[in-house]
């Protein structure tokens, strides 16, 4: 699955309406979501910027048939990975997906700025209008952003200005109600009624909050929801957490409130599709059998439903591969199925397209005339020099007997900007956003601290009190992720502790970019701690 920035307020004039059934919807205030923030410029001419030599990273991809019959497909990508200078981008196809063009536009913030554009989301309404959906973070929110174009199939579309529709991560399509209302899902991540449906009764002129499904804390992640409606004419949400799967929820009032997420299928971490296809049926792309849980984003396979999801059948396996993730789908008016996908993100970096019928998935194998395999939509070529793979056995582990002194107590007291203090549990989770618990192989002297529990891309505390504060962390050459550049800025120094496994993965697995060291700095009261992925900062107050 996927990494993301965090909201750091609770948005605007949304987060205090009140999610009753008998709440009126709530309309959001774009001209409050738009303070401090700048849109986007739209490229029609990208340049070496972002051509497949300087994109070292890239996936999470969209797609989308005009009623020409062009194919387009979005994605993003990075100089880096999955980071503050992320940027999105297009590219289409006149050929039914055999051959795709150089990139189309792309939509960059603001270069190596603070904003990011993530996650796009091709879409076509039913007047035949095109939408691409987006996120960004400005003004201290994530905020859903779209460009429009009536003429799609056109040599040269005519794009709208970019436009800020709400808060909120937006990552699956919109649907179309029976009553014509467009209803689409908005991630709040991490928060109560985090998933929020947003509706607008005007063809996406305005938008409105309607309501909001609840995950519970414990399965808290990046929620990724997805909408159907049933023959019956509820609603029902499917959304990625953590731990189990894939939780569902139910609103039997249009969306105005809903069941509390539960546990529904089984599933590795990471995001998975569902929609309605033409025939009725319902259609469902998720790693590995409709109730078993990958250990890890392999075996992504295709179901098909007749009774809203009830049963499933079938199962097409796309890809077997590891690192294939984060299907999007669309339906021709023949039946054909599109479904595009990435592979290793930051290694082959490839965009996927595959394409089948419902007569495939049931029968569990390509045999139609319009079957076809990882057709290759993109391929970049960054390269990432990789160091922390040069270590490739955790049981070489460095001892780090030149480094400083351990610092013992007083630890400071601490105040969380994002998230909360807690008491350190070996086998208890880590991060708010990630199953991952303390391994026993902590040292010692922290296993009576506490610790920061935070999302694991972004960690801000501030110092109430003077003392003593340490940060976990791995090494830049065992993780890319590792923060120790970060740290050292603020006046962190190594300590003399060896290194250690800080957590496993799935399966017990003891990896080299789990290893971590200790560094520490004496703090004052007032001071600020912050860095983005990933560390763990552990006090030890008196």
């Amino acid at each position: 699955m996927r990494h993301f920035l965090i909201l750091t307020t609770m948005l605007l004039l949304m987060v205090h309406a009140p999610l009753h059934a008998d709440s009126k919807d709530t309309p959001v205030a774009t001209g409050e979501l738009l303070k401090d923030f700048v849109h986007p410029p739209v490229n029609f001419s990208p340049g070496a910027e972002s051509n497949s030599e300087a994109r070292k990273y890239q996936g999470i991809p969209t797609i989308e048939r005009t009623p020409g019959g062009r194919l387009w497909a979005g994605w993003y990508a990075g100089p880096i990975n999955e980071d503050r200078f992320n940027y999105v981008m297009a590219a289409i196809s006149d050929d039914d997906g055999n051959t795709w063009s150089d990139l189309k536009f792309v939509i960059n913030p603001d270069g190596d700025g603070p904003r990011r554009a993530s996650d796009p989301c091709f879409w076509l309404d039913p007047s035949g209008k095109l939408w691409l959906f987006w996120w960004m973070n400005g003004g201290g929110l994530n905020v859903t952003m779209s460009i429009t174009t009536e003429n799609p199939d056109a040599v040269n579309p005519n794009w709208t200005e970019p436009r800020a529709l709400f808060p909120g991560v937006m990552i699956n399509k919109p649907i179309v109600t029976k009553n014509g209302e467009w209803l689409m899902p908005a991630a709040i991540w991490r928060q109560d009624d985090s998933c929020r449906v947003m509706v607008s009764k005007d063809q996406g002129r305005t938008w409105a909050l309607r309501g909001a499904a609840n995950v519970p804390a414990n399965r808290r992640n990046c929620d990724e929801p997805m909408l159907v409606e049933r023959q019956d004419g509820s609603l029902w949400l499917l959304v990625r957490t953590s731990s189990y799967g894939i939780g569902d929820s139910v609103s039997t009032d249009a969306g105005r409130t809903w069941t509390e997420v539960k546990d529904h299928l089984q599933q590795t971490t990471s995001r998975f599709h569902i929609q309605r296809l033409a025939s009725g049926n319902l259609l469902l792309i998720k790693h590995n059998g409709i109730d078993e849980r990958a250990r890890g984003r392999n075996h992504l396979t295709a179901y098909l439903s007749a009774d809203d999801g009830k049963s499933w059948k079938g199962g097409l396996l796309l890809d077997a591969r590891d690192t294939v993730s984060y299907p999007d789908a669309t339906q021709a008016p023949d039946g054909t199925i599109y479904v595009i996908y990435d592979w290793n993100r930051a290694d082959e970096k490839h965009i996927l397209l595959t394409t089948f019928t419902e007569a495939d998935v049931l029968a569990g194998k390509y045999q139609s005339s319009k079957a076809r395999q990882r057709v290759l939509i993109n391929h970049a070529t960054g390269v990432n020099s990789k160091p922390w793979l040069k270590k490739q056995r955790v049981t070489s582990l460095n001892k780090h007997e030149t480094a400083a002194v351990l610092l013992k107590k007083p630890g400071a007291q601490l105040e969380p900007v994002n998230g909360e203090i807690r008491d350190i549990k070996l086998g208890e989770a880590i991060f708010s956003n990630r199953s991952y618990a303390f391994h026993d192989k902590l040292p010692s002297f922290l296993q009576d601290g506490k610790f920061i529990f935070s999302p694991m891309e972004q960690t801000e505390v501030v110092c109430t009190t003077s003392g003593v504060v340490y940060v976990v962390t791995p090494l830049p050459d065992r993780n890319r992720d590792s923060v120790t550049d970060e740290l050292q800025k603020q006046g962190f120094e190594l300590v003399s502790i060896p290194e250690f496994v800080l957590f496993l993965m799935p399966g017990g697995r003891e990896i080299p970019g789990n290893v971590c060291s200790v560094y520490q700095r004496r703090v004052s009261a007032g001071d600020r701690i912050k860095f983005g992925k990933w560390g763990v900062v552990i006090t030890k107050p008196e």
